[in-house]
């Protein structure tokens, strides 16, 4: 399992940061780590290009994320069919995608 890092860009004066990827059917992404920036909204977008996905966090360390024993959970959204993009309530480590089924693009943006 390989950790991936989040793109940064700028917005204004305000870092900001960026991921996506594309997942195969029945796939379930590498953990994307989220940097701290001390609160500010984490949005997932999960688009539908086959039936379903959705997006798992977690707020396990760094450390766990990285040795592959993290807990995960899913989004307060769940499996969606339609494309749907919801930010997180609160700080978190690192967030994945995951292809319930067919194929969903994964989108994260701070």
């Amino acid at each position: 399992m390989a950790v991936q890092n989040m793109v940064e860009r700028t917005l204004g004066r305000k870092p900001g940061y960026y991921h996506a990827e594309t997942l195969a059917d029945g796939v379930t992404g590498d953990p994307v780590v989220v940097p701290g920036l001390n609160g500010l909204p984490v949005t997932c977008t999960i688009i539908i290009v086959g039936t379903s996905g959705k997006v798992e966090f977690t707020t396990s360390s760094d450390a766990e994320v990285i040795a592959d024993t993290a807990d995960w959970q899913d989004w307060a959204s769940g499996t969606v069919t339609a494309d749907t993009s919801d930010a997180l309530i609160g700080p978190v480590t690192a967030v994945r995608g995951v292809s319930v089924s067919g194929e969903v693009k994964f989108q994260v943006v701070i």
